[in-house]
């Protein structure tokens, strides 16, 4: 089983291409196929500011599995203003050859502790309203639609997300 800990500044690369790999698997039919291909795993690493990580967010834990990063999770203070108190799950990623192994399980699993820790009782998250997979997963793992959707744009493409939120008080 993977083990959970922080990210570091040396994970960036493979924390990016664990990333890549998901968006494309993941979202393949959902999101237009440029934009998919376009992803860029070193572009993506840049982005990644785990050198100034601080426990209020945004703030990466890594899943790896006999020496090799096969899934993060990213947490932090809400983006939302109707969910101004809640943390927030910005991302989570699992690598494909991963998927259905528990590795997401332990990753949401440990930022949710994370953001109790910080003193949220409840956590929101977005998710792409035709990835039924991921919503199958967060529903699995104690989450639930509030009703709320909203649209984001990947390359030139409108994409519409759902959000699901989780009572930390009575997550497993």
């Amino acid at each position: 089983m993977a083990e959970v800990r922080e990210a570091t500044p040396d994970d960036a690369v493979a924390l990016a291409e664990v990333h890549v790999r998901s968006w494309r698997a993941g979202h393949q039919g959902l999101v237009a196929q440029e934009y998919l291909d376009a992803l860029d795993p070193e572009d993506r690493a840049n982005r990644f500011a785990l050198d100034r990580m601080e426990r209020s967010g945004p703030y990466t834990l890594v899943a790896v599995d006999r020496g090799t990063i096969c899934g993060h999770v990213t947490i932090g203070r809400s983006r939302d203003d109707d969910l101004a108190d809640s943390g927030e799950v910005w991302a989570l990623y699992v690598d494909p050859p991963s998927w259905g192994s528990g590795v997401g399980r332990a990753l949401i699993t440990a930022g949710c502790d994370r953001l109790l820790e910080a003193g949220h009782e409840c956590a929101f998250l977005w998710v792409l309203s035709a990835n039924t997979d991921a919503r199958s997963f967060y529903e699995r793992t104690g989450w639930s639609a509030d009703g709320r959707e909203r649209t984001d744009v990947f390359g030139d493409s409108p994409v519409r997300k759902v959000r699901y939120v989780t009572s930390l008080l009575r997550h497993p």
